[in-house]
């Protein structure tokens, strides 16, 4: 459904999860989970566009303080549920936190690429019990189809969907790709976050040392996986043992994502 990308004006990483095909030949259906950026700039059009998905849950991954900045414009008189799981609160405060201390106290010593690796592998081992919610909330039929977003969609949306993808069989390689595929589609609007934040910084910010916290990167969904295989033999046994994910969750996770 990347053709839908266009269609929407206060949205620019909105995309189908589904529609991937599995190791053993199995396809992903499209139009049972979709994921996007944050949604306090839908126009009144892009509101009639949600209608028309049918989405019946919005599963929002930000933090209280995000929320409070950036409301969004779906709200439950526009029939949906939403439900907040806020993703890595604590990385991600500890990221923009250190983010202003580079702007504003001249801290060029900060490696913001060794925080977004950390981050990533801290949603894989400290964010266990939010992933098990995310996994119950999207096997229930009646909250289908549903959206999960953030922010940016680039990095927690990203970090789930590939938890999701993998669970029902999607090659890492095809995961992969899907994930980075947020740098094409927000690469304009970082830009000028860029710029922005170099204003900010009257120009001491150089543009490769904020670019780790603006894209996605192989080496940070590796980070994730990699901490995740060191400890376990395959994908379901994390999600099992680690996030205390029923394995009736991962069944109905299948039977409702993969076509017949």
């Amino acid at each position: 459904m990347f053709e839908m990308i266009e269609k929407f004006d206060g949205i620019y990483n909105f995309r189908d999860i589904g529609g991937l095909v599995t190791e053993n030949g199995q396809r992903m259906k499209s139009g049972v989970l979709f994921r996007s950026d944050e949604l306090s700039r839908l126009s009144a059009r892009d509101i009639e566009i949600f209608g028309e998905l049918n989405i019946h849950l919005i599963c929002d991954l930000r933090t209280a303080s995000e929320q409070k900045s950036k409301p969004s414009k779906m709200q439950a008189e526009n029939g949906v549920q939403l439900v907040n799981v806020s993703i890595n609160d604590k990385s991600w405060e500890i990221t923009h936190l250190d983010l202003f201390k580079f702007l504003f106290r001249q801290s060029n010593d900060i490696d913001f690429e060794a925080i977004m690796l950390d981050m990533y592998r801290y949603m894989a081992f400290g964010c266990q019990k939010e992933i098990k919610t995310i996994f119950n909330l999207i096997t229930e039929q009646d909250n289908l189809p549903a959206l999960v977003h953030c922010t940016g969609g680039k990095d927690r949306t990203g970090f789930i969907s590939s938890l999701i993808q993998s669970a029902v069989g999607v090659p890492y390689e095809t995961v992969s790709a899907q994930y980075l595929h947020s740098n094409e589609l927000i690469g304009p609007r970082m830009t000028k976050i860029e710029t922005a934040l170099r204003w900010m910084s009257l120009f001491r910010l150089k543009p490769e040392q904020i670019k780790p916290v603006l894209e996605v990167r192989q080496a940070y969904l590796n980070k994730a996986y990699d901490a995740i295989f060191e400890k376990y033999r395959s994908m379901d046994d994390y999600l099992r043992e680690e996030c205390r994910i029923e394995d009736e969750t991962l069944q109905k996770l299948r039977d409702i994502m993969l076509e017949d």
